[in-house]
């Protein structure tokens, strides 16, 4: 199973006829870009190219040790490539240690948390997408996004938005497979006046079973730009511990 993840959570497109498509498309990219201009995101800080070393711990659930295992560490390589961003991460040590299957069962846990380290900015995550937006109550807003196609992955998705404070509360969504019920709530603090997200709690079932995690973002400033070092995930199936991650960044590379 891999763990729920904010990265996860991108959205897609609204069916309706020509002209409230055209209205809802102009109010979503409105909200967005509002909420973009409240986050935080190093690439817009001048930032052209980063390479950092992620160590990746995974606690011995199996044994019930209460250690931590260290997975291989991983060099993740970010550049600006036509005003967009591209990332990648390569096993930072000899990979022929590996076999052809786990280095492909790493790559594929690891993958997403790059977005992590340099975020989309939502406008580019909705940049194919037209959505639905709700005035619900004063200051809140409710933000609704369907799938355009029948193969789509992810059916819908629903944003709530705190607009006075331009950031985002919670969210949750529709797939086709599992998991379902997918459901997550965000809290946050600002660097440099910007909003980050500092602790994530999701809500999900997977067959019979419901499971909750929490992550945990800790930041430290790299010269000119605040990253992520630390991240920390905590997966329970009821009480019991499913799994537990954690993500610790070093040797930071910028160029700018």
């Amino acid at each position: 199973m891999s763990i729920y993840r904010f990265s996860s959570l991108i959205f897609l497109c609204l069916i309706g006829t020509s002209l409230s498509s055209a209205w809802a498309l102009t109010e979503t990219e409105e909200i967005l870009t509002q909420l973009d201009q409240s986050y935080y995101y190093p690439q817009q800080r001048g930032l052209s190219k980063l390479q950092v070393r992620v160590q990746w711990e995974q606690l011995d659930v199996a044994t019930g040790s209460g250690k931590f295992l260290r997975n291989p560490d991983y060099i993740f390589t970010w550049r600006k490539v036509g005003g967009k961003g591209v990332g990648d991460f390569k096993i930072a040590e000899d990979s022929d240690h590996y076999s052809i299957k786990r280095k492909f069962e790493l790559k594929n846990q690891i993958r997403n948390y790059g977005e992590l380290i340099i975020p989309f900015t939502l406008k580019e995550k909705f940049s194919k997408y037209r959505g639905r937006l709700n005035q619900r109550e004063r200051g809140r807003a409710s933000l609704l996004l369907k799938a355009g196609s029948p193969d789509a992955a992810v059916r819908s998705y629903h944003l709530k938005i705190n607009k006075k404070d331009m950031k985002i509360e919670s969210i949750r969504f529709k797939q086709r497979s599992a998991p379902y019920k997918v459901s997550g709530r965000f809290r946050y603090d600002k660097l440099d006046g910007k909003w980050v997200i500092v602790e994530s709690k999701s809500l999900f079932t997977m067959g019979e079973l419901d499971y909750q995690e929490t992550s945990t973002y800790r930041y430290k400033k790299f010269g000119k730009i605040w990253l992520v070092y630390r991240i920390d995930q905590i997966l329970k199936q009821d009480s019991r511990i499913f799994q537990s991650h954690r993500f610790t960044i070093t040797d930071v590379r910028s160029t700018f």
